[in-house]
């Protein structure tokens, strides 16, 4: 009998060991992906441009700050230009002020196939259309498009507008690393667009013309 009341006492203490390693094993496991998802974060910190630049970070999603203020003004030189995809969806021409349209210096401008992106780039520009949301539904809007770019892999940089007479201070999106794709020397999307469908039915109907 003391045998076994033995036995059954080392299986307990067996059991609570197994249970106990199981137990520490999981907490250095949490600890490990904490510190992974830290150290992350502190390597994007330590790379990011604060002030007039808004870099996406690794963990974004915790750390995105929406823009703030009474007013936000946009430079949108891609598929939220008027007319084009992603301006018909939002429909910015009700839900924002249309202040017109200028060359954003410093700047060039990459074909990402149903997009584009802005790098910096000296002695160049793209052109942009400029929107001011004001008001609580604009500003929600505006807020959207910010949350989509960023998720997109831009960010947000500051910069001096001109239409006319007129200045203004506002953002536009560039993305995060220089695009190896094709380059558009004159920095007009829409007319990129225009020029390749218009050389793609000039091919289909070279094609047509030959069969």
């Amino acid at each position: 009998m003391k045998k076994d009341s033995g036995k059954k006492d080392l299986g307990k203490e067996d059991l609570r060991k197994n249970n106990s390693e199981k137990e520490d094993s999981g907490k250095e496991d949490s600890r490990k992906n904490e510190a992974t998802c830290e150290d992350r974060e502190n390597n994007v910190r330590d790379k990011t441009l604060y002030g007039n630049v808004f870099h996406r970070n690794v963990c974004w999603q915790r750390s995105y700050q929406k823009p703030e203020g009474e007013e936000l003004i946009m430079a949108l030189y891609g598929s939220l230009r008027n007319g084009l995809y992603n301006s018909r969806r939002f429909d910015l021409q009700n839900r924002s002020e249309f202040l017109g349209t200028t060359k954003v210096d410093g700047y060039a401008l990459y074909s990402l196939g149903p997009y584009p992106g802005i790098y910096p780039l000296e002695n160049s520009c793209v052109l942009a259309e400029v929107r001011r949301f004001s008001g609580k539904q604009q500003l929600e809007i505006a807020k959207s498009i910010d949350y989509m770019e960023l998720f997109g892999g831009y960010h947000r940089e500051y910069v001096d507008l001109e239409i006319g007479e007129q200045k203004f201070r506002g953002f536009i999106y560039v993305y995060d690393e220089k695009p190896e794709s094709e380059r558009i020397e004159h920095g007009d999307w829409a007319r990129y667009l225009n020029e390749k469908e218009l050389q793609e039915r000039e091919l289909q109907e070279k094609e047509l013309q030959e069969r």
